[in-house]
């Protein structure tokens, strides 16, 4: 089995909702879908997403990753490229052609020759990982964002994520008391700052939510990426919560929290390698991990192979149109499809009409 063409799509999604939180605003993804074709009639599917700004045209993409990746995938096994370790020193840092819709696509590949889905070739034994409902409500009216919330207990869901971090504590406490209100007290409440607070701050707010009568399951992101000391007096500070943190930096800075004592629980939100290389270091401090937002939820086959994963995320996304089926969710919980590979095969119907060349 080996490697020996490829189709790339760009296209474009507007959100029926805006996305958003404390820092930033979106209304629409912009998407890149690999497709790796193989001498036996196989494919494997990669995808890579870009937010705030177009990607390159078409053919910009395809120059690119003829320049940049296929000659080293060109007439190449799959298993063979999604195994190769590589060290990103000097000029190889952010190079080289394991790109996450290439790894992706790779590891699709090998569940198909392999037959088996991609929670059992990571070694996991069961498809099931708790989720949570996340609304990315910050850009939301109260009214929108009620009825998210409806919508999040209506699929069942007993946990949930909001964005806090708004200059007015009052909005935020407001927005805390409508979870209570439409999904009741018995849920696992955890809230997102996207960095938009001070040590100092993050420990008013937090306390100011619990003498509020709001037990929050974990913060995330509240301070900078880079302030492990802060993060650190946080992990110290808060014995009522957990400190969540990780999506937005490397395995090297993952790390580093791990090792200075900066994280309760880690974020893992990057490439395949990365995520189980970081999963791996966090059983090394007893440290839990959380999946968060993968593009098609194909994450849920990481969070399936992982013994300590918290949590995965969910934000019910449009990026989920383009899939044959989605990945289900069930009872608070998402299930790894059985299906070969990661599962997700294309609706070329929307691939076409969502296609923007």
């Amino acid at each position: 089995m080996k490697i020996t063409s490829y189709t790339l799509h760009r296209l474009n999604i507007p959100l029926p909702l805006p996305i958003g939180d404390s820092q930033v605003r979106f209304d629409e993804h912009w998407l890149t879908v690999l497709e790796l074709h193989c001498d036996n009639g196989t494919t494997g599917v990669g995808f890579g997403l870009q937010q705030g700004k177009p990607t390159c045209s078409l053919a910009d993409l395809k120059m690119q990753f003829e320049y940049s990746c296929w000659n080293a995938l060109k007439d190449q096994p799959p298993l063979h490229l999604a195994q190769r370790i590589t060290r990103p020193r000097g000029g190889n840092v952010g190079g080289g052609y394991l790109i996450l819709p290439v790894e992706t696509a790779l590891w699709d590949l090998v569940g198909k020759q392999l037959e088996m889905p991609l929670y059992r070739v990571f070694g996991g034994e069961h498809r099931e990982v708790r989720a949570y409902g996340s609304t990315l409500d910050f850009r939301l009216s109260d009214e929108d964002f009620r009825k998210k919330l409806q919508r999040v207990s209506d699929c069942g869901f007993r946990a949930v994520k909001t964005k806090v971090g708004h200059t007015d504590i009052q909005w935020d406490l407001r927005r805390l008391a409508m979870v209570y209100d439409v999904m009741g007290k018995d849920i696992d409440l955890m809230v997102d700052a996207n960095e938009a607070w001070s040590v100092k701050e993050t420990l008013i707010r937090m306390n100011r939510y619990r003498d509020a009568g709001f037990e929050i399951f974990w913060i995330e992101d509240p301070i900078t990426r880079g302030d492990y000391e802060g993060y650190a007096r946080l992990c110290t500070e808060l014995t009522f919560t957990r400190v969540n943190t990780g999506e937005y930096v490397g395995f090297s800075e993952k790390r580093q929290l791990l090792e200075r004592g900066a994280v309760d629980v880690l974020n893992l939100h990057d490439a395949i390698h990365v995520t189980r290389a970081a999963a791996h270091l966090a059983a090394d401090y007893g440290i839990p991990t959380s999946m968060g937002n993968t593009f098609l939820e194909i994450g849920v086959h990481l969070g399936a192979s992982l013994p300590e994963c918290l949590y995965m995320e969910f934000s019910d996304l449009a990026w989920n149109e383009i899939a044959q089926e989605p990945v289900e969710f069930r009872d608070g919980f998402a299930l790894a499809p059985d299906r070969p590979g990661h599962g997700m095969e294309l609706n070329q119907d929307k691939l076409t009409f969502y296609s923007k060349p």
